[in-house]
């Protein structure tokens, strides 16, 4: 049986959830990936040689509807996958389910509204995924034959199987990486590292970590941000860490491992937004296969993910965070249980083979 992938974008993050569905479904299903690319080229972490990605132009309107037509003419599968409730994803899926009679499954591992919210997406007829075109998908879920979702917000909202964002737990295996080694190579020998691994964002919280880092006023932190971008936030990180923070910019997916591999903690302090609200961030089970000891806020899931293997703090509490993060650092074995307790419950649960057993008994109706 041949799946279609469709992303709504090839160029940027949410390319990334498309990536690890087709990572899983490719161990029982031949699989494509397609989609527009609002950037330059393939999005880099993912662009690894891995999948074949057909690519179109990523235009307005009314140019883009010459790309639409060339996605509708370039998907021949069994069942469309498509990844969020975009137009450029799942409105093409409905075109194609109407089209030719095809099976269309819904992915939603973000509540995409919470991220369109700004006055000049809702008035911007012209863009293929305004608000407004946003909102239409969003009220034609009910059109999908099947739903999966990567949070229990997004269950409640709208219904589906949970598919959580998991990862493979043989690739990521701490046994595998020389950790003083790397160290040494990004001469971090001497230092405590308290990593972020991830695209920099306000919501993401990065900024309160740096005030906790000043708060603990400890010479012997780095605050290492693997995933940083050229732009004016990133910037502002910089000024206002200065020596305390270290920032690496994006890296391909196989090489995340490696990264998390020197740190001695890594910290998910999202804030409790529209844009936070459904999202479960990836990278907690990154860490958690990696045997990490992990902080992150009372936000989505992720209590309940780290129940027993992390530690919570409420969201935008700095105090609360800093004491956490003194307290892991002065706390190595204490570290290393939660750690060794996160990557037990991620290879339990969160893990490659467990997402495949919930996406096979999907998609074997279909065969």
């Amino acid at each position: 049986m041949k799946i279609t992938l469709l992303s709504f974008d090839l160029s940027h993050n949410c390319l990334g959830r498309a990536y690890l569905l087709a990572k899983v479904l490719e161990r029982r299903y031949e699989i494509e990936i397609i989609g527009p690319t609002f950037g330059k080229g393939i999005w880099n972490p993912v662009d690894t040689g891995e999948f074949h990605y057909k690519s179109v132009p990523g235009v307005m309107y009314p140019f883009f509807l010459s790309s639409i037509n060339k996605i509708l003419r370039s998907i021949s599968c069994d069942v469309i996958y498509a990844i969020k409730p975009r137009p450029t994803s799942y409105g093409i899926g409905i075109l194609k389910k109407i089209q030719s009679k095809l099976p269309l499954i819904l992915d939603i591992d973000d509540w995409e509204l919470g991220f369109c919210q700004n006055i000049k997406s809702k008035i911007r007829l012209s863009d293929p995924n305004s608000f407004l075109y946003t909102w239409l998908m969003e009220k034609s879920t009910f059109l999908a034959d099947e739903i999966t979702v990567s949070s229990t917000f997004l269950q409640k909202k709208f219904g589906g199987n949970i598919v959580i964002h998991g990862r493979d737990t043989n690739a990521f295996d701490p046994s595998r990486f020389n950790r003083d080694s790397l160290r040494e190579k990004w001469d971090l020998n001497s230092k405590k590292v308290v990593m972020f691994l991830g695209t920099p964002s306000q919501h993401k919280g990065l900024e309160d970590v740096i005030n906790a880092l000043i708060s603990l006023n400890r010479r012997d932190i780095i605050f290492l941000v693997v995933g940083a971008q050229d732009d004016s936030y990133t910037c502002h990180l910089k000024e206002l860490g200065g020596n305390r923070i270290k920032l690496i910019g994006m890296q391909p997916f196989h090489k995340v491992p490696e990264f998390l591999s020197m740190a001695d903690l890594v910290v998910l302090p999202q804030h409790k937004s529209d844009n936070a609200i459904g999202q479960v961030p990836a990278k907690v089970f990154d860490a958690m296969a990696m045997a990490k000891p992990i902080i992150a806020s009372r936000v989505s899931d992720l209590p309940e993910i780290l129940d027993g293997c992390g530690m919570i703090v409420e969201p935008s509490d700095i105090e609360g965070l800093s004491e956490c993060i003194n307290y892991i650092l002065d706390n190595e074995k204490e570290a290393q249980i939660i750690g060794s307790n996160a990557r037990e419950k991620c290879i339990k649960e969160y893990s490659f083979d467990a997402i495949e057993n919930v996406l096979t008994g999907i998609f074997d109706k279909y065969a």
